[in-house]
Parts: C-alpha cells; sequence; structure tokens
C-alpha cells in the first residue's frame, strides 16, 4: 500500500516534498531554479506523453508562483502538486511512478534519456 502524500495537517510527507523537489530539479536544465516553457513541456511530456496545452500554460502562469519572465518556481511546482494530491492522490502516485519512485518514495529507476535532456539539446542550439 502506498504512503499517503500528505499528512494530518495536509502538508507533503517529507520524502514526497524531496522527491518532487528531484523531479523539478531534474527538468529545471539551466538550473535558474525556475522551469521555462519548454523545461515545463519536457516535464509534461515526461509525465503524461504530450506537452502542456496553451490552456494549460497559462493556468500555470495565473495561479503558481512564477518569475515575472513567466517561469514556474519551485514553489509554484509544489503548489500545482499540491492542489493535483488534495483533489486525486493517486494521480500524484502515477507521476512519481513515472519518474522513477516506488510505493516507498525511493528512486528506483532513472527515466531514459529524460526529456529534460532534450531540452537541454535544444536550448544549446538555440
Amino acid at each position: 500500500m502506498p504512503l499517503y502524500l500528505l499528512d494530518d495537517d495536509d502538508v507533503f510527507i517529507p520524502a514526497c516534498e524531496a522527491a518532487l523537489k528531484e523531479i523539478f530539479h531534474r527538468f529545471d536544465v539551466d538550473k535558474d531554479g525556475a522551469l521555462s516553457r519548454d523545461e515545463r513541456d519536457a516535464f509534461a511530456v515526461a509525465a503524461n506523453g504530450e506537452k502542456f496545452s496553451e490552456e494549460s500554460h497559462a493556468e500555470l502562469l495565473e495561479y503558481f508562483d512564477c518569475t515575472p519572465d513567466g517561469k514556474l518556481t519551485l514553489e509554484g511546482f509544489l503548489e500545482m502538486y499540491h492542489l493535483q494530491t488534495s483533489s486525486d492522490e493517486d494521480e500524484t502516485w502515477k507521476d512519481l511512478k513515472a519518474f522513477g519512485y516506488n510505493e516507498k518514495l525511493n528512486l528506483v529507476k532513472e527515466i531514459p534519456e529524460s526529456a529534460s535532456e532534450k531540452v537541454a539539446k535544444k536550448e544549446e542550439k538555440q
């Protein structure tokens, strides 16, 4: 049985927060502490098989913590996952497993050449 990801105070358990932070940093290719549109799309492809829609990008920027130039911060990423986990914890588990975490929130496998590496290659060309 998987762990509950939120505690009784509606806060991420430490292992879940650590896993989400690791996933965020995996996709923060340029290491600026925020996810650009390309980095967010790489994350979305790795998690769900497709990029965010225009509407989803707009909602991320409207509802979650972002930089003035439209990058999703770590805080915003955690806010996004908190909202998802509060309404559908199974969906968050699906994502965690897609990123290589087991039911005890241990990283047990790396995803293959990640979409984040593809973003890095794309950004190097620009």
